[in-house]
Order: structure tokens, then C-alpha cells, then sequence
């Protein structure tokens, strides 16, 4: 699209921005703060259709100027925005805008941003590991590099539903772990940055680069925490499937995931609504025997989901 200004990929889906420093855009937007909480973005040639075109103002701050968004899959949505770049803790709101644009934008290609979302992989099949805020996703996921698992997403997870499976196709590369789970259940897996309140990060990246897209094999929704023991699996069925999937498939569309000074409400409609319809009939024709709530003591719920979802290659002997 002739004026789009710069590109950008994010897993086939194309946003358009214009903002007068292309340099320091990129730079801010895949820095290890941005990448907390974005899918892996990269700079592109400019397509015929974009999904959504972003008019970015300089400013104080951060503001949602005007929002547009459009039925025909041959149209963007049109933004414009007045501030500044996102960065940790002085100015947050602009990656969580954008967080909302990439999701809406991939849903108009038939992929889903699930949020507060988590994939492990055994290198062939995944499992996809759901949760509310502090209910054990990343210390699952610590646990399960310690044990040479894979981790291919860990804040936001890009799923695509299929006819008969959902396939991972990436997500958030930057894993944020509180350090009392080193000495709580062995973690040795090493970081490369901590955050300003005491948290180690993992550049996933810098671990290598996962075969993708791979196939969910399972489907768990964590109630975990450091002073349980044991774990103990049962089945999600019925109509709380369609609900819980509702709620982390549309959080980023409908502003559940807040920033200042309010969050877009983006209409579920045309391709949207289509590929959430799609992604909650896979759930039922698929996974109705595949889905689990888990509670219990991180280590022990994890030793669970590799031996219910049969994953390969683990550091206990079955």
C-alpha cells in the first residue's frame, strides 16, 4: 500500500505505520520490554492489502486520537495516535495499543492472539497452557526448559484453528520468572536480565529457534501456586469450554488487558467473528477429551501434563 510509511509482519499478518523515525520505532518495538509482551514483529515489504494502517503523531504521553474499523477484508483498520514510543515503566500504553491492533489484525487472517497464554513443546507437539494473572504459567514454563522442554511462547500465543487441530504459530519470546522457583523446584535454566522489581528474564531467542507451527495436543487451564502439593487434573466440559476459550481468545479484542487511559473496545465482526467462531468449533469437534483444569504445586501439575498429553523426551524417567 503506496504511503504506508513502514511495515510490519507479525506471523503473515500486515500493519502499516507512519511515524516520522522508522529507526527508533523498530528499536522500541523489539526491545526486550516490547517483546514481554508482543509477538515476534519484523520489518516488510508493503503489500497490496494491509490489515491495519497507524498514523503516529508526536506527543506527550499516549492517546487513541481516532479508531476505524473497517468490514471488508480489502480495507485496513485505520488508527491515529499522538504520543511517544513505548518504554518500561515510563510510558507502557503504546505496546498494549498495539498489542490490540495485532490481534485484531490477525483474526481478520484466521489466527487468534490468546492472552495470558502459554505453549511447551516436546519439539513435535505442544501443549497450550492457559491461566488467569499469577496462576503458575511461567513457572511452569521455567520448569519445563529445566527438563529440555521447549517454550514457544509465554505471555501471548498465536493459534491458528484448523479442521480437526489448533497449530502454534508463535508468540511472546521473553519469559518473566520469579527466582524463588530456583530453590522451590530446581530451575536451572539461566537469565539474561532482571527486571527493576527482582524478576529474572529469559530471552527465548537466544535458546534457539522452534520448528513451527506445531500441533496442540492439550489443553490445560492452570490453578497453580507455591504452597500446594500434589496435582490433580479435571475435565473442562460442555459449555464452560466455549466460555473459558471465549474469555482469553477476545481479552485483547474487547480492552480487558488495560492501559491508560482506556483501552479500545474492537467490534467482533465480518473475519473476525468468523475465525473466534472457527476457533471455538475446533475446541468442541477436538479437544472436548484434551482439556483439563489443573491445580496443584507447578512441578507436580507439569509431571501431570507431560504424562496425560504423552510429550516426549523428558528429564524423569516414566
Amino acid at each position: 500500500m503506496a504511503g504506508a510509511g513502514i511495515c510490519l509482519d507479525v506471523s503473515g499478518a500486515s500493519v502499516g505505520i507512519r511515524y516520522g523515525e522508522p529507526g527508533s520505532l523498530i528499536s522500541s518495538i523489539t526491545s526486550t520490554f516490547s517483546r514481554r509482551y508482543l509477538p515476534p514483529v519484523r520489518p516488510a515489504d508493503c503489500p497490496e492489502v494491509l490489515q491495519a494502517l497507524i498514523e503516529w503523531l508526536p506527543g506527550e504521553g499516549f492517546v487513541v486520537e481516532s479508531a476505524v474499523f473497517t468490514h471488508s477484508p480489502l480495507e485496513p483498520d485505520y488508527y491515529t495516535v499522538r504520543g511517544g514510543l513505548p518504554e518500561a515503566y515510563l510510558n507502557e500504553s503504546p505496546v498494549f495499543f498495539l498489542l490490540q491492533v495485532f490481534a485484531r489484525s490477525l483474526a481478520k487472517r484466521g489466527y487468534v492472539l490468546l492472552t495470558d497464554s502459554v505453549a511447551v513443546s516436546d519439539g513435535e507437539r505442544a501443549v497450550l497452557l492457559l491461566g488467569y494473572p499469577h496462576t503458575g504459567k511461567s513457572t511452569v514454563s521455567a520448569i519445563a526448559l529445566t527438563q529440555g522442554y521447549y517454550v514457544l511462547s509465554t505471555e501471548n500465543t498465536v493459534v491458528k484453528p484448523g479442521d480437526s487441530e489448533l497449530e502454534v504459530y508463535g508468540g511472546t519470546r521473553v519469559l518473566v520468572f520469579d527466582p524463588r522457583v530456583r530453590k522451590l523446584y530446581g530451575v536451572g535454566v539461566g537469565s539474561s536480565e532482571v527486571t527493576k522489581h527482582g524478576y529474572e528474564l529469559v530471552d527465548l531467542d537466544l535458546l534457539g529457534t522452534p520448528r513451527l507451527p506445531q500441533e496442540v495436543v492439550g489443553v490445560y487451564l492452570l490453578y497453580t501456586s507455591f504452597s500446594s502439593i500434589g496435582a490433580s487434573l479435571a475435565p473442562v466440559r460442555g459449555r464452560k469450554v466455549a466460555k473459558t476459550v471465549w474469555y482469553f481468545a477476545t481479552a485483547l479484542l474487547k480492552g480487558v488487558e488495560y492501559y491508560e487511559p482506556s483501552p479500545l473496545d474492537t467490534p467482533i465482526d465480518g473475519a473476525v467473528a468468523g475465525t473466534l467462531i472457527k476457533l471455538l468449533d475446533t475446541f468442541s469437534r477436538s479437544y472436548s477429551n484434551a482439556f483439563y483444569e489443573a491445580f496443584g504445586s507447578p512441578l507436580e501439575v507439569f509431571k501431570a501434563i507431560v504424562e496425560v498429553s504423552r510429550l516426549r523426551g523428558s528429564g524423569w524417567s516414566r
